[in-house]
């Protein structure tokens, strides 16, 4: 009986003890299961067992048989009485395959499967004329493969030279007579296997690092220069050939007992590696360096080509442009359209308001703000969106964190071209519920998954969940999505061991219906999925047939490719995949927008049913894309240098730019040169017919604050990706942001009016500068906020600043700008229909009135619920007056 309950004990040990260990093994397959990604997950474990077995078997025999050897001249030096423990030696050599087998089988296993599913590039490098494809697949297989070789060799050595030696010390110490009757035969024997293989490596060895060359940082520009490829390469090709020479001619005499011409091998291969670089030194300095340009011409026209081409910025349309300072009323009347958009509002003092005003509640919160275009009531705008997610750093008790604050609610959208009359964001989505002013179709705001917390949620409890709050009470509701691991009584003991509370198992709220979601940020979700993909930091919110989906833009990178100038560790990016994700479900899809890069092939080839087509992009999805910030700048940084492609002048240098600095000549600011940021504008370019999102960046001359040229990124349609560049003459001064900001301040009524609000315990906040063309002239915008100088102070529109290029003028609207600017006036027409469609009587006005004062103070009695519904009153008498005129 006694061995019964002691089999019982160690059964359900051994069983708890596999729980432990495999839970995290098993919630996996489960959740890539619900993802619809088990594919995916498998073809990773299915690739480290595959590799497993072959690399175990080769490493078992190879140090099987080298031990054998080693054994049995250990047996013919001293004996087999000596050798007690030989039997062990065979499970020493399985344990050490073993481990060895799985750290390069789980280490390297997705670099053999680029290397047997590589793509070609189509391109060859200029100085090997290989495709690139065998730098950036195979060859770093081909070096770890090495790498590993010359490990074992060199352990291999110590081992032997160790055995012996201690062998050798041993034998002498047990002789009785003192007689040395070492029989070292078999000791030469190893040696001479040891130096063929150390001669070998030394040969092979040479052999790859002459392809290195190709990222050379030795010359004037990354990759190979003159001195690579006439004394270096020389160098490396010589010594590969003596290696594999000496390799061979070693064997015969280490068995022949000579010992002195190994001795002379191993200098003469010393005495070339040391000189090498002092050879190469020389010849750079001293022959090279007199006449640089004319040695290396050559090979700054293969840097400045292979970076354009791997930064995909070699079909940049450049165009340009003669500024004219000739802009007048009519051409801002013939260019409404470019008007009406200007971008008044800027990101940090917005999503500061939203946070301020629309959080409503503190488990909400507005993580970021995205800009996007829409339709609204028939009219291309550009529009602020930004989705109320929940803050559960808040939420204190288990089950509040887990079981009912489960979600987010609501998007908040306001204009980017205007303010109200207080300078605060001009709202077309708002409060909660969501108060829609727009004809855009939202059936579902709830949002569970998104860029806040990761922490799991338990939905389908038999417990209500939050759905949003209101002056009747907390509306609730149920989760009826596809998301969620089916909670069963052992998922619940493996997603308790998992997460390591016991509430998830004893929670008398969960039933086997509910679900729990794991990964609900969407980064760390993507991340799950495709940890080989890297990803923009920005994701953004879009509205699509009554949903609210994510998108992330994913890059496709290398190091690898042969000449290109390397920027933040990489020298290869494409945006190759834009991923989807639903904000309700967490339905993740993975599509290929650009299927020329070969990295991206390679990809699909090794992850059957991981990417879809870019065709199954939902057409009202697609046309929210955006090109990304992150690899717009990157672009930027790299044309700072690699927009010349004159080969003189690269050489001079004489021609450097940099991204425009934006923040005013302040004294001892340390933000004195702070860089401008890149802004995602509607307009319309010179010469186009029609209004578009485009992304523009601003260039100076490097150490110059003049401005040479503009960048815009298009995005619209067809013309997604596109790159265009306005180049001015170089022998104009034109305005850049740090020079408009200094104008600004050496204006005596500007600078007068900011210091007086300064003075009056406000701060002053610099938003956003627009610079936009019109025609063959630039228009330029700065909006100034103001804000009380205390904690959670709201930042409001102040000011707006406009110039031509040459006159500047501030306004309380952009329309006063306007006015003094150009003494630009809508005309009669416009001015009377305006009017007429704004007729609102004096009891619909003193009403709106009261609402908006009663919102604001109850804003300032920081009673929410009351503003809510203030402000949702105020909000529909807004809509039937609309709909009245």
């Amino acid at each position: 009986m006694k061995k019964k309950i002691t089999y019982g004990i160690v059964i359900i040990s051994i069983i708890i003890a596999l729980m432990f260990m495999s839970s995290n093994f098993i919630i996996d397959i489960m959740w890539f299961k619900e993802v619809g990604y088990l594919k995916v997950y498998f073809t990773r474990i299915f690739s480290v067992l595959k590799l497993f077995l072959p690399i175990f078997i080769v490493t078992a025999a190879f140090l099987f048989l080298y031990s054998k050897f080693l054994i049995r001249d250990i047996k013919n030096i001293i004996g087999d009485g000596v050798l007690k423990f030989e039997k062990w030696y065979n499970v020493l050599i399985a344990f050490i395959s073993v481990v060895f087998s799985l750290i390069v089988a789980n280490t390297y296993w997705y670099t053999i499967l680029q290397f047997t599913n590589s793509v070609s590039f189509n391109e060859k490098d200029p100085f090997f004329n290989k495709d690139i494809s065998f730098y950036v697949f195979k060859l770093p297989l081909i070096q770890v493969i090495f790498n590993i070789l010359l490990g074992l060799v060199v352990i291999i050595s110590i081992i032997t030279m160790i055995s012996y030696a201690i062998l050798r010390i041993k034998f002498n110490i047990t002789q009785a007579n003192g007689s040395s009757n070492f029989k070292d035969k078999s000791f030469k024997s190893r040696m001479a296997v040891i130096a063929f293989m150390i001669f070998i490596m030394l040969c092979v060895g040479y052999i790859l690092k002459g392809y290195y060359i190709l990222y050379s940082s030795r010359g004037i520009v990354y990759g190979a220069g003159y001195t690579d490829k006439n004394v270096t390469l020389l160098f490396y090709r010589g010594i590969s050939i003596l290696s594999g020479i000496f390799a061979v001619v070693s064997i015969f005499f280490i068995t022949r007992n000579k010992f002195k011409p190994i001795i002379g091998f191993v200098g003469v291969t010393i005495a070339i590696i040391v000189l090498e670089p002092i050879v190469a030194q020389l010849t750079q300095s001293f022959f090279v360096k007199p006449n640089e340009f004319e040695f290396e011409q050559k090979y700054i026209g293969y840097n400045i080509d292979s970076t354009r081409k791997a930064f995909n910025i070699n079909n940049v349309e450049e165009k340009q442009f003669d500024t004219k300072y000739n802009l007048d009323s009519k051409q801002i009347n013939e260019n409404k359209d470019i008007i009406e958009n200007l971008r008044v509002n800027s990101v940090s003092p917005v999503l500061s308001f939203y946070n301020q005003v629309q959080s409503m509640k503190n488990y909400y919160n507005f993580n970021d703000i995205d800009t996007d275009r829409y339709n609204i009531n028939g009219k291309k705008s550009q529009v602020f969106v930004a989705v109320r997610e929940l803050e559960n750093s808040n939420i204190t008790s288990w089950q509040n964190r887990h079981l009912i604050y489960t979600h987010g609610y609501g998007t908040v959208m306001s204009k980017v071209n205007a303010v109200t009359s207080e300078g605060q964001p001009d709202f077309l989505m708002k409060d909660l519920p969501t108060n829609n002013l727009t004809d855009i179709k939202v059936d579902n705001p709830r949002v569970y998954f998104g860029e806040g917390s990761n922490d799991y949620i338990v939905v389908n409890t038999k417990i209500n969940e939050l759905d949003y709050p209101s002056s009747n009470g907390n509306n609730t509701t149920k989760y009826n999505g596809k998301a969620g691991i089916r909670m069963t009584p052992l998922n619940r003991i493996m997603l308790a061991i998992r997460e390591q509370n016991s509430r998830i198992l004893f929670s008398q709220d969960i039933s086997s219906d509910s679900k729990m979601i794991l990964d609900k940020n969407i980064v760390e979700r993507v991340k799950k999925i495709a940890p080989f993909l890297k990803y923009d930091k920005d994701p953004y919110a879009v509205i699509n047939d009554g949903k609210l989906y994510w998108i992330m833009d994913a890059y496709t990178t290398s190091n690898q490719y042969p000449y290109s100038q390397p920027y933040d560790d990489i020298n290869y990016i494409r945006n190759s995949v834009k991923v989807i994700i639903d904000a309700y479900d967490g339905t993740t899809n993975f599509y290929i927008v650009d299927d020329k890069d070969p990295i991206v092939q390679s990809y699909s080839k090794i992850f059957n049913g991981l990417f879809k087509s870019a065709s199954e992009i939902p057409t009202g999805i697609k046309e929210h894309f955006r090109y990304p910030e992150e690899l717009f700048n990157l672009q930027c940084k790299v044309l700072g240098k690699y927009h010349m492609t004159n080969t003189t002048t690269f050489f001079t240098q004489d021609d450097l730019w940099e991204t425009s600095s934006s923040t005013m000549a302040k004294e001892d600011s340390k933000d004195q040169y702070k860089p401008n940021e890149a802004l995602y504008l509607m307009t319309k370019l010179p010469g186009e017919k029609s209004q578009e999102m485009v992304l523009f960046e601003y260039f100076n001359v490097m150490g110059k604050q003049s401005m040479t040229s503009l960048l815009g990124a298009r995005m619209d349609g067809d013309n997604y990706g596109k790159l265009v560049m306005y180049k001015f003459p170089q022998q104009t001064n034109i305005y850049s942001p740090y020079l408009f900001n200094n104008k600004i301040l050496q204006d005596k009524d500007i600078s007068k009016e900011i210091s007086l609000w300064e003075g009056k315990g406000s701060k002053v906040l610099d938003g956003d500068i627009v610079i936009v063309p019109i025609n063959n002239s630039l228009l330029y915008l700065k909006t100034i906020y103001l804000k009380a100088n205390t904690q959670n102070s709201i930042p409001e529109v102040k000011k707006i600043i406009m110039s031509d290029g040459d006159k500047i003028v501030s306004g309380n609207t952009v329309a006063e700008a306007l006015e003094q600017l150009f003494n630009y006036k809508p005309s009669d027409e416009q001015t009377t229909t305006s009017k007429e469609n704004n007729k609102v009587s004096s009891s619909d006005a003193k009403q709106a009135k009261d609402l908006y004062d009663k919102a604001i103070e109850a804003q300032k009695q920081g009673d929410w619920a009351k503003y809510g519904e203030y402000i949702k009153q105020l909000g529909d008498l807004i809509n039937k007056l609309n709909n009245k005129n």
